[in-house]
């Protein structure tokens, strides 16, 4: 089974290798064309939509597909794959135009991108590139009559954040209780049965508040006699703290 980073890196191969498949195929019509004005055959460009359009649906789908694999956290790949996204996205104009010249041999097997084609990419580039870079290739599609549906719309958020403010006043309440219990087990060491349950009633909802900022999942399965509790994060970290007593087990 490989890994996320692997995926990723095999990803980009792919796209390095029907790169290149498209331009060693592409590279020598052009050339026919500019030195002897010979146009291209209609093999020759249906062969070059195929290979043009497996290249850049690979790359489009990888983009949907990389958030998944979690490159998005590495902040300098997902700039440097924006950065490619806006070569590919200039690059598939030019590869559409070069198609619509040759409209005449190609007639009906002409493929049309639809409304959606390349959103994806398109959103990579808003959402990470400077202003007037993705806004230099929107104007390019728009001049060209190709769809802009991904610098139109941003898509739906992946979750919805906690807000910063929130955070902040978790994490100092959780701190706060948690030293006024710690304190307090100080000053009282041997606490009456009451002030235990609420000591450590309070004690485990401080450090579930400071759990609930940091990043990661918990699971806590536990069953007692007559019923049982699943829990995930914060909660998590509170099913523990209040289901385990350190005393009693070293008094055991």
């Amino acid at each position: 089974m490989i890994t996320n980073e692997q995926a990723v890196l095999q990803a980009e191969e792919e796209i390095e290798r029907l790169k290149q498949a498209y331009m060693e195929h592409l590279n020598p019509i052009v050339i026919k064309i500019h030195e002897s004005e010979q146009p291209p055959s209609l093999q020759d460009l249906l062969t070059c939509q195929k290979l043009g359009s497996k290249y850049f649906n690979f790359i489009e789908n990888f983009v949907g597909n990389s958030g998944l694999l979690g490159a998005h956290t590495n902040g300098k790949w997902v700039t440097g794959f924006a950065e490619t996204c806006h070569s590919v996205l200039k690059a598939f104009v030019v590869h559409v135009n070069f198609l619509r010249s040759h409209s005449d041999t190609l007639k009906g097997d002409l493929e049309q991108p639809d409304t959606a084609a390349y959103a994806n990419m398109q959103r990579m580039t808003k959402e990470y590139l400077p202003k007037e870079q993705w806004q230099q290739i929107e104007s390019l599609f728009k001049n060209n009559s190709l769809p802009i549906t991904g610098f139109e719309y941003a898509g739906v958020n992946d979750m919805n954040k906690t807000p910063k403010w929130q955070l902040i006043t978790g994490l100092v309440i959780g701190v706060l209780f948690a030293l006024i219990i710690l304190l307090l087990a100080i000053l009282i060491p041997n606490p009456t049965a009451t002030q235990f349950f609420i000591f450590r009633g309070v004690f485990a909802v401080s450090l579930a508040a400071i759990a609930a900022i940091i990043p990661g999942l918990l699971n806590v399965e536990s069953r007692l006699q007559k019923f049982s509790i699943r829990a995930t994060g914060a909660i998590a970290v509170f099913i523990i703290v209040w289901l385990l007593n350190p005393p009693a087990l070293v008094g055991s």
